[in-house]
C-alpha cells in the first residue's frame, strides 16, 4: 500500500540523547550545589520568617516550664504547724 509504519514521516530538529543508569550520577552536584543553594535560600535570605517565631516560642516554653514548676511547689508556710 505505501509506507511501512516506522517510515510513515521524518521529524525535523529532534534530538534524543540517553544514558544507562549505571552510566549516571545520582548525587552529582548536590553538596556544592542543591544543598548550597538551598541553605542560601531558606536559612541565610529569609531568616526574618522563622527566626522571631522561634524566639518567642523559645520564650513561651520557658516561661511555661518556670510557672508550672513554681505552681508545683508547696508553700512551706502552710505546713509550718504541723506536728
Amino acid at each position: 500500500m505505501g509506507k511501512h509504519f516506522g517510515n510513515l514521516g521524518k521529524m525535523y530538529g529532534e534530538h534524543r540523547f540517553a544514558l544507562a543508569p549505571n552510566e549516571q550520577k545520582a548525587y552529582k552536584g548536590f553538596f556544592d550545589q542543591a544543598f548550597v543553594k538551598v541553605f542560601k535560600t531558606y536559612v541565610v535570605d529569609q531568616w526574618y520568617y522563622y527566626i522571631p517565631q522561634t524566639i518567642g516560642a523559645y520564650l513561651l516554653y520557658d516561661w511555661a516550664i518556670k510557672t508550672n514548676h513554681a505552681a508545683g511547689r508547696k508553700n512551706p508556710a502552710d505546713f509550718a504547724n504541723d506536728q
